[in-house]
């Protein structure tokens, strides 16, 4: 193993027997599978690195990439905290698979296989439309589709209300050369149904990229696990690392059993990494083993003081848990403007009390045209002085009309019936919260957030149906097994059920 010159080896840096089999395997598909605190942040990293430095004549991309930014920057420097700068030189990148996939339509793009409203081969990928188009609440979305090889826009009308910009605006957009990772991912889940593209990415994968290693695989959608199949058929180097424990996000299309297949039809080795660097006591570590093999399991129960964080399902559950237990976000409410001023709110008491952000604080800023940090930083004495009112014992209701009348000022927005909607529950939560002792708040957060994370005290929030499922034995193949696996595995010393 390399690191850079005078760092320091941790023990979690030595590799164990079955990571050192993993990092090191010779097998051109590989799927690791690995157990919460086994170090696959680690072998994954190793790993690049030795297919970075191997075969260095073949000028092919060594790519690493992962499915959220978070994720995919602590890759990123683990890779240079081993390997050093030059582990990262181009081509060779660790990425997040949003980028590939837009990698891969700009290539069908300048080839011509597909054609871009206005005829354009570059584009601008955006997050959200939202920080560039105005948008309302309505179940008629935009998208693009394909009229044979040309991509066109269309709407299409959901079953539930969401901020969507007008088909209008969208073409406009379109046509200008913009779009958003998800119209990437609407064209090209169309366009690899035709045969002449599935070949020619499969080309494009196989001359560009030799070795391709796939973090968090199982949270892997439809796109995503056919863009491996062709860069297996393409021949390069894949390793997929995950675990089947941990796949969380089926209600974003991820597809877990069609990983376990894709595994088995194309004949992947496996190694596991099953030790844990995570357990400092033998009870957290019974506990994990008892829950992943199904069997019985007790969890004692504890006090939300107690604890360094508090975990459960959702946002809501927190909410309504001990008044100590403040949420990291405060959904959902109803109506965009509602949410997001809030949630400015919340980040105050965030900040001041835990130093930790507001989950969602960035879509908050786009929502409300805060374009940068610094009129956020002008609205602070603002945010201070009503998280002190919430604190007193003045109407709520006049609190937000107050708090409403200075957004509209300080951020220009134009008034409207819309903004006069008092989110009532919103508030008197961020009141129960901000009458608390700030050194007395203990933060909350889903399993979803928690996932990859770790504390010492991990508080569990438990719904009814959870005590039940403990007794009887988790089943990998219930998303909500899977989920509590998830929030009961994050603590180092102690798990206690709130």
């Amino acid at each position: 193993m390399t690191v850079k010159s005078g760092d320091a080896l941790s023990d979690r840096d030595r590799l164990t027997p079955e990571q050192l089999l993993a990092v090191g395997s010779p097998h051109r598909c590989l799927y690791i599978e690995a157990a919460p605190g086994s170090g696959k942040t680690t072998v994954s990293a190793q790993r690049f690195g030795l297919h970075r430095f191997t075969r260095t004549t073949d000028h092919r991309a060594v790519v690493a990439v992962s499915f959220t930014r978070s994720a995919t920057q602590e890759i990123r420097n683990r890779v240079l905290r081993y390997w050093g700068p030059s582990a990262l030189t181009w081509p060779h990148r660790v990425t997040t698979l949003d980028t590939v996939l837009y990698d891969v339509l700009a290539h069908l793009l300048q080839t011509g296989i597909l054609h871009w409203p206005g005829d354009h081969r570059e584009l601008e990928v955006l997050d959200t439309w939202r920080s560039r188009l105005p948008t309302a609440s309505t179940k008629q979305k935009p998208v693009l589709t394909l009229d044979g090889r040309r991509i066109i826009t269309a709407s299409v009308r959901e079953s539930r209300p969401g901020g969507h910009a007008t088909l209008g605006d969208f073409t406009t957009a379109v046509r200008q050369g913009q779009c958003t990772h998800d119209n990437v991912r609407e064209v090209l889940q169309l366009a690899l149904h035709h045969a002449q593209v599935r070949g020619s990415v499969a080309s494009f994968l196989s001359t560009t990229i030799r070795s391709l290693i796939i973090d968090e695989i199982y949270d892997a959608n439809d796109l995503d696990l056919e863009l491996i199949r062709l860069a297996v058929d393409g021949n390069l180097d894949i390793t997929l690392v995950g675990d089947p424990w941990q796949a969380l996000y089926g209600f974003r299309g991820a597809r877990p059993k069609q990983v376990s297949q894709l595994v088995t039809r194309h004949g992947f080795s496996q190694r596991n990494l099953h030790g844990s660097f995570r357990w400092s006591t033998s009870a957290q570590q019974s506990l994990a083993q008892r829950l992943r093999r199904g069997e019985r399991a007790i969890v004692p129960v504890g006090r939300v003081q107690d604890t360094d964080v508090v975990l459960a399902r959702q946002w809501k559950t927190l909410w309504n848990t001990h008044a100590h237990v403040l949420p990291l976000a405060i959904k959902p409410l109803t109506g965009q403007f509602q949410e997001a001023a809030c949630t400015l709110l919340l980040n105050e008491i965030t900040e001041s009390s835990l130093g930790m952000q507001a989950v969602f604080l960035n879509d908050a800023l786009i929502t409300l045209g805060i374009a940068d940090r610094e009129a956020l930083a002008r609205l602070h004495p603002h945010l201070q002085s009503t998280v002190e009112s919430l604190a007193g014992t003045n109407s709520v209701r006049s609190i937000w009309n107050d708090f409403v009348d200075i957004l509209i000022t300080e951020l220009h927005v134009k008034p409207s019936n819309k903004h006069a909607r008092t989110p009532l529950t919103g508030l008197q939560n961020l009141r129960a919260r901000s009458q608390v002792a700030r050194d007395q708040l203990v933060p909350g957060l889903t399993c979803h957030q928690a996932k990859g994370k770790e504390w010492g005290t991990v508080g569990v929030r438990l719904e009814e149906n959870d005590a039940a499922a403990l007794y009887n034995g988790l089943v990998l193949e219930d998303e909500e097994h899977r989920s509590l696996y998830v929030a009961l595995t994050r603590a180092r010393r102690r798990t206690v059920a709130l």
